[in-house]
């Protein structure tokens, strides 16, 4: 049985010292180790005076000379364990040549004393490393993504595109005040009706499709709980999700959460230590589904609206590609379906690259899909589409086979459509809830049109049939 866990104020002040994404060996026997992440630290502290800009843009609080320390710490611990483990293993091959060749008694008594004390050596070196360790590893997995150079690292955003200007005239009216339409209690709960809750299906699913028959995207069914392990991989902060409570939890460190399927984390489970051939590179999915970001439309309050609710219908991207090049242009194609998509309604929207200190540690770039809500008189997100390089994949393992080596793979991907924020804005525009002129909206027949709302419903059953 699974239960949301109804104590929004204290997730939201959740700090975790402990990690699910790595396990130290003194706590695997209270916790399994679901994935073990690839740890370059040879590439992440290689530039240095990058990693220490991108955590100052960004304006962290990591005190990158300290971890370098404790890194300094503890590859000498390391080191330590690797030679005591190197002459086990020598004494052992001796050993066995010994036994062979009837080596005499005494010898091989002297080598199995020392043996038992290399034994003793590493177990005590081991103690001693994991507290070190822990502490180590627990601060690397903090750090951030290097930025991208196309990512604004002044608190302005860059703008990259705009269609129609904002509207000088006063607005029609506040999404709420449509009471035909929209059913509003809290940011948890309100109904679609209508137009709306026709429009709220239909521009997500014409969305799908328009990617699958323009972009070469191949539609998926993602799962709407993930677990922590899989949030930390993408350093996603965990108070954006709720909790669930779980009555019977194997792993205690690795809980689950609501993310909804629309969300770029349920991507990951799938792509998790998998390894792809290069020539079925780039990989393109897309999903509809719910997502369940508590924190993202916060930005767009104090007052209750749409614009500031929890949950909403999506349309998520995922693109996976070998080099960091081919992800440019895998985004670039991204924006341009978003573009058309957007212009077809006609809407006053833009893009725009959005300020390092807005980013999540694992994104390096991220493009911000605004539309002009006029009673708000600003633009507010209605999809984004980032970067993440090959940051994600180490962490969970996503590849491909070069030759003789394996390589991570550079992640785009993004909710490049939610559809409560737009609804709001179209409603507050004045602009008509039609989703059949959108790209990649079903055009029905004469005959289909001809029926009411009851008469196709019943069509549309009877099809699944044929």
């Amino acid at each position: 049985m699974i239960k949301l866990r109804n104590i929004v104020g204290q997730c939201f002040v959740l700090k975790r010292h402990i990690s699910a994404l790595y396990i130290t060996g003194d706590k695997a026997n209270e916790n399994y180790v679901t994935l073990q992440p690839f740890l370059d630290f040879t590439g992440t502290f290689r530039d240095k005076v990058t990693l220490q800009k991108s955590i100052a843009s960004r304006g962290l609080s990591i005190d990158l000379e300290l971890v370098l320390a404790k890194y300094a710490t503890y590859q000498i611990h390391h080191d330590q364990l690797q030679q005591l483990e190197n002459e086990r293993e020598k004494i052992t091959k001796e050993l066995k040549l010994l036994s062979k060749s009837a080596g005499t008694s005494e010898l091989l008594d002297k080598l199995r004393a020392r043996g038992k004390e290399l034994r003793n050596e590493v177990k005590s070196l081991k103690q001693k490393l994991y507290p070190i360790e822990d502490d180590f590893i627990h601060d690397y997995l903090h750090l951030p993504n290097i930025l991208h150079a196309h990512c604004p690292q002044t608190d302005e955003e860059k703008l990259i595109y705009r269609h129609k200007p904002p509207p000088t005239a006063a607005p029609v009216a506040m999404h709420l005040d449509r009471k035909d339409l929209i059913h509003f209690l809290d940011n948890n709960r309100y109904y679609m009706m209508e137009q709306a809750a026709h429009f709220d299906v239909d521009a997500m699913q014409a969305m799908a499709r328009y990617f699958i028959t323009h972009g070469d995207f191949i539609q998926t069914c993602n799962p709407d709980f993930v677990r922590c392990v899989l949030l930390e991989a993408n350093a996603t902060p965990l108070s954006q999700y709720h909790l669930v409570r779980e009555e019977h939890l194997l792993n205690k460190l690795n809980m689950a959460y609501l993310t909804g399927g629309g969300a770029f984390e349920s991507f990951l489970g799938t792509m998790t230590k998998l390894s792809v051939y290069p020539s079925v590179l780039p990989l393109r999915y897309v999903a509809c589904g719910r997502s369940y970001n508590r924190e993202e439309g916060l930005v767009n309050g104090p007052t209750p609206s749409l614009y500031t609710a929890t949950q909403t219908n999506a349309v998520q991207s995922f693109v996976a590609t070998q080099t960091a090049d081919e992800a440019d242009a895998e985004l670039e194609q991204v924006l341009n379906l978003v573009i058309n998509f957007y212009k077809a309604l006609d809407v006053p929207f833009r893009i725009v690259y959005v300020p390092a200190s807005s980013l999540t540690p694992s994104e390096s770039l991220r493009a911000s899909i605004e539309v002009y809500a006029p009673s708000l008189k600003r633009y507010v997100c209605v999809g984004r589409i980032s970067n993440y390089g090959d940051y994600v994949s180490k962490r969970i393992l996503f590849s491909t086979r070069r030759e003789k080596h394996y390589e991570f793979l550079h992640l785009v991907g993004g909710p490049v459509l939610y559809t409560t924020r737009l609804i709001a804005a179209l409603i507050e525009l004045g602009i008509k809830l039609d989703a059949s002129k959108l790209p990649g909206a079903l055009h029905l027949g004469p005959s289909m049109q001809a029926m009411d709302q009851h008469q196709r419903d019943l069509q549309e059953f009877k099809d699944l049939f044929k």
